[in-house]
């Protein structure tokens, strides 16, 4: 089961990573597939410690997508090792990445900071960025499908 609560503010950068990850592979199936699995994904993705998986190499993403622990979709591996990458970058610049992404959404308003996801980073589109924004926290409006899927179960 994710360590952030769907719906709730993370509590740090591990939390927003983990909750981009759940989003981004729950595009497309069903939460009960990548909610069984959750338990290996938090091992296969170092507790989605940022900087552990920002240096993950190809090797890692070769080892993570024959691993039976996790849903093995290598494009989305691979993005998940690309998205902490950016969101490391954020962090350098901003504190952390939860700061900036607060920042983006009080400066710009959740419509923007959506596309603003949805163009740096991978397998987030402008849509799924909204989605990202409702499950850490962000006052978005979803519809009760969506909300049944990305929010507390």
């Amino acid at each position: 089961m994710l360590n952030v609560e769907p719906g709730q503010r993370p509590e740090n950068d591990a939390g927003y990573l983990e909750m981009i990850t759940a989003v981004i592979f729950m595009g497309g199936l069903n939460r009960q597939v990548v909610m069984g699995k959750w338990d290996g994904f938090l091992e296969a993705f170092e507790k989605f410690d940022v900087a552990a998986v920002a240096d993950f190499t190809d090797v890692d993403v070769e080892r993570l997508s024959n691993d039976e622990r996790i849903i093995r979709y290598k494009a989305k591996i691979r993005a998940m090792v690309n998205n902490a990458r950016e969101m490391v970058e954020i962090a350098e610049d901003h504190g952390s990445f939860g700061a900036w992404l607060q920042q983006t959404v009080e400066q710009e308003g959740v419509a923007p900071t959506a596309k603003i996801l949805g163009d740096r980073f991978k397998y987030l589109s402008e849509d799924s960025g909204r989605l990202y924004l409702y499950a850490v926290g962000e006052d978005v409006e979803v519809s009760d499908k969506e909300r049944a899927k990305y929010g507390a179960a």
